[in-house]
């Protein structure tokens, strides 16, 4: 990290006018206007590095004078003599790769004191210290000396982080007021209150914390009063009524409601920690203008007092909607102390790609708010009522990007209106605006000037001023589209010796097409764009650009694009740097990409064009071999056990990631499970069906050890029909049979016995020994699930039959071990212990630690309820330890359970309660249904 230079004591201040104090408490001149307004824009971003061309741009506003840039450095020089003081050492204006920038921190400037003691009071205010909360806040507010950049012009970016310290500062002043109401202090606050709605009369907050001050002093008259003055304002000036708050506030001081206007102070309540997800994808780097919808935003979703609302943005594709909202949401986040959530709905990329509200349910917004896997219910209605149940108490921003239609954003709405809502559809969602009062904020096209100044933040001020001609006719012939903008400035970045007319000539004589987005008017194609784009790359980087499109996600390995262009990871890597330099791919982390739908869809109606049948399907073919060979060596590694039923066969050309054990196969897995989900879908969608269903078999291991049952739901049922159309009794069997396995993990045991009833018959009619087996194994852990071990029994016995007569060693070892579970269920230990004697002999032998885990721990059950605890004990011990090196924690905590058990059994106490608060931690942490059952137990022992 970089030191500042200047003096601990030098204080930098622009809350108020700009102003810097020397360590001997002296205010330092700063020279001219021009410098004042330089060392305001660098204030106005400690931190971040200025490059020469931006500074021009803010100083200048795209009117540079020719010697712009040797201006600034002179600038910058006598700043940093003014700035100066005797016995300090240089001030903290340094210089580095990105530009000029401010090394600065809480205490030596206001702004960022502001921030921080601003979150130090959000976060006493979450854990319900409210005195701590009131004292930070008012130790922030006390800092302003007046209006930011006081005296300068208000342009660029001073003119945005204004605006946003002056929200802030709004809202902790509501905050404050909210909490001496909260402590009884409502006489003190009706003149403050009356200032605020005199300098901000919009703002319905304020009025109706006036409101109830008015109300608490004995003051009915007057605060009704003011709500009739405030209702005719904005009858005035806006032509609406005050919001569903202000007059509900309004009846309840008719009606004297009498907790409204107690005037004691509350004891807060202490309440447990929440989870604060912050799921905010990275702020867009190139976003300027947009003050109007800014503004806008702002007003809709924080005007009424104590509650939020719900806004659908909505425009063409690659107008800049999620880079609006992204804008608002980075900016406002502290106005959402319990934390935002995000979610790419993917409502018009591939069809493959568009989440449904369930799907996101489970896999997004529930995880982010705590709940584990286990925890999740198995019928969408009963996970959409619970996420509204977790919304209900907090402020949450939740960011819905990319929604299709209301159908898929209703059901993810949460439960509070203190919740913001932010919804982005390239539809206008005319249903969500009626029946859930959604306010549409349409987004258009950017004026002229913004469209610049986009150019400017890319190019530089000197080089868009030098020819405006040109960028004028880029503007013109982009459409002011932000996407075909962002295109055009990357294209000349890369090639800064270019004059930006060749480029516009380009651009005005090619023609390209991309459906989605055509037009009748040539100067709104942006078909031209992006075809032009693509035209500038080499042969390979063009190919390779063409097959991505087809990948069945938006995001991907570079492992997976050497497989799917059948070459070499080594080889695919220039064309794959040139595809990023080119803005048509995104490296969104080290050798991960993604590429925006637009471009995508640019590329499928290019290798649709381009390309013949054969060349795609081979294409498609390669991705789904590299997925399925890779998926199948990580579920071989997270289960010994786990065999294909058709020989593996390698991708051609790539080269498949390789892992060193499960845990790594495991980490691969976590991250690329939705791209594995969506190629079975794109699988079924282009009649790969044999790629389907033997990659569902492939994922069981997976999802079951990430305890993922819905998704294995999802995924099993698509391979029952991919089997049933495809004639496959085998495929169809075991795709039934992992099916009944969701469904016991679900507690839906008559859809379990159903699913384990087909796959038997489909067994039997492909006369599969091993399957038939497995399936009677099911059937004997279902009925012992339901509680019935002597039904489980006969199931077991045929499975045993059924194994040892086709030599499936492990097979035989898992029906054993069921028949010795059974048995000790029945209290039949004698029997348990011969049966897993022969099943631990046969699981040591294949050398499979997982089933000798099982065994070992039913060992030590079946000595414990004879009696022999010390036996008993020394059994799950081993148990344990298989447990831990093969990564199993559910196998790991229910040992722990019986362990302890068998300690309580001999009077050791202490010793069960510590085991059983080790299982407990670990059956939390995956949030399994025993913990609740573990957590009474041990309630009884304090």
């Amino acid at each position: 990290m970089d030191q500042a230079g200047a003096s601990p004591a030098t204080r930098y201040r622009l809350l108020g006018p700009v102003e810097a104090w020397s360590a001997c408490g002296e205010r330092l001149a700063l020279g001219t206007p021009m410098q004042v307004r330089l060392l305001a824009v660098l204030m106005s971003q400690p931190g971040t590095g200025w490059s020469i061309d931006q500074l021009v741009d803010e100083l200048w506003q795209g009117r540079p004078p020719k010697t712009a840039g040797g201006n600034v450095k002179t600038y910058v020089w006598a700043l940093r003599r003014a700035l100066r003081s005797p016995g300090s050492p240089d001030p903290a204006i340094l210089a580095g790769p990105t530009g000029y920038r401010l090394a600065l921190d809480t205490q030596t400037m206001d702004s960022l004191a502001f921030d921080d003691l601003a979150r130090r009071g959000y976060s006493a205010l979450r854990q319900g210290h409210w005195s701590a909360a009131q004292e930070s806040f008012e130790a922030a507010l006390a800092l302003w000396r007046g209006e930011p950049f006081a005296g300068l012009p208000g342009w660029g970016v001073l003119l945005s982080v204004r605006a946003r310290l002056q929200e802030q500062r709004s809202s902790l002043l509501a905050e404050v007021a909210d909490l001496k109401l909260r402590a009884g202090q409502h006489y003190e606050l009706i003149e403050p209150l009356r200032t605020q709605v005199d300098d901000d009369p919009l703002r319905e907050r304020p009025w109706g914390q006036l409101m109830v001050a008015l109300a608490r002093a004995g003051r009915r008259a007057d605060a009704l009063a003011t709500y009739r003055e405030l209702r005719q304002l904005l009858a005035d000036e806006v032509g609406v009524e005050p919001g569903p708050d202000l007059q509900h506030l309004h009846t309840r001081i008719l009606r004297a409601d009498r907790e409204l206007l107690t005037s004691e102070p509350r004891t807060p309540e202490r309440r447990p920690p929440l989870i604060v997800p912050r799921q905010l994808p990275t702020p867009p780097t190139l976003f300027t203008g947009r003050a109007g919808e800014l503004v806008r935003l702002t007003t809709l979703l924080l005007g009424a007092p104590g509650s939020a609302g719900t806004v659908v943005i909505t425009g063409t594709g690659g107008v800049g909607k999620s880079w609006l909202a992204m804008r608002w949401a980075h900016d406002n986040q502290h106005h959402f102390p319990d934390g935002q959530l995000h979610v790419d709905l993917g409502g018009f990329g591939t069809a493959t790609q568009e989440a449904s509200p369930s799907a996101v349910v489970v896999r997004s917004l529930l995880p982010a708010l705590g709940v584990k896997p286990l925890e999740i219910p198995a019928e969408p209605a009963a996970q959409f009522a619970l996420y509204r149940s977790l919304t209900a108490e907090r402020r949450l921003l939740v960011l819905l990007d990319n929604a299709r239609d209301a159908e898929q954003v209703r059901p993810l709405l949460p439960g509070s209106t203190r919740c913001g809502v932010i919804v982005t559809s390239r539809h206008t969602l005319p249903g969500l605006v009626a029946a859930e009062g959604a306010h549409p904020l349409a987004l258009d096209l950017p004026s002229d000037d913004e469209a610049r100044q986009l150019l400017v933040r890319r190019l530089g001020a000197q080089r868009v001023a030098a020819q405006p001609a040109a960028v004028d006719e880029l503007i013109r012939r982009t459409a002011r589209l932000p996407l075909a903008l962002s295109i055009v400035a990357a294209r000349a970045a890369a090639r800064p010796t270019f004059p930006l007319q060749a480029i516009a000539d380009d651009l005005t004589a090619s023609r390209g097409g991309l459906a989605a987005l055509a037009t009748d008017d040539a100067a709104t194609d942006v078909r031209t764009v992006l075809s032009w784009s693509y035209r500038l790359l080499s042969a390979d980087a063009a190919r390779l650009f063409r097959q991505i499109s087809l990948h069945p996600a938006g995001d991907i390995s570079a492992a997976a694009v050497a497989s799917l262009a059948g070459a070499r990871p080594h080889l695919i890597r220039p064309a794959l740097d040139e595809l990023t330099r080119a803005n048509l791919l995104a490296e969104q982390s080290p050798n991960r990409f993604r590429c925006h739908d637009l471009l995508r869809a640019y590329g499928e109606e290019l290798t649709s064009a381009l390309d013949c049948l054969a060349d795609r399907r081979a294409v498609r073919r390669r991705v789904l071999d590299h997925y399925l060979c890779v998926a199948r060596d990580a579920a071989r590694l997270v289960d010994a056990g786990w065999q294909p039923l058709d020989p593996p066969s390698l991708p051609a050309g790539g080269s498949p990631p390789a892992f060193d054990d499960h845990r790594s196969a495991l980490a691969w897995f976590i991250i690329e499970q939705r791209v594995l989900l969506a190629a079975v879908d794109d699988a079924v969608a282009h009649s790969f069906d044999a790629h389907a269903g033997q990659l569902a078999q492939a994922l069981t291991p997976l999802l079951s050890r990430l305890s993922q049952w819905h998704d294995l739901a999802a995924v099993q049922a698509t391979a029952v029909a991919v089997a049933q159309r495809r004639g496959d009794p085998r495929a169809e069997a075991l795709a039934h049979r992992d099916l009944a396995l969701a469904h016991i993990q679900h507690r839906r045991f008559d859809a379990a016995h159903h699913h384990l009833r087909r796959a038997m018959a489909r067994y039997d009619q492909a006369d599969d020994s091993p399957g038939q087996a497995s399936a009677h194994l099911h059937l004997a852990w279902l009925c012992d699930i339901e509680g019935d071990p002597a039904a489980a029994l006969p199931h077991a016995m045929e499975a045993l039959a059924l194994a040892s007569g086709t030599d499936d060693r492990r097979g035989e070892a898992a029906a054993l071990n069921a028949l010795g579970w059974g048995h000790a269920r029945l209290d039949e230990h004698a029997h348990t212990i011969t049966y897993c004697e022969r099943a631990l002999a046969l699981y040591e032998e294949a050398e499979d630690l997982l089933g000798a885990a099982h065994t070992w721990d039913s060992l030590g059950f079946a000595y414990h309820g004879l009696g022999k605890h010390p036996t008993a004990a020394d059994c799950y011990q081993r148990a344990l330890l298989l447990y831990s090196d093969v990564q199993d924690p559910c196998g790991r905590a229910d040992t722990l359970v019986r362990l302890g058990d068998t300690h309580h059994a001999v009077g050791n106490h202490d010793t069960s309660v510590d085991l059983w608060r080790q299982a407990l931690a670990i059956l939390d942490q995956v949030g399994h249904p025993q913990a609740i059952v573990l957590s009474e137990r041990l309630a009884t022992y304090g």
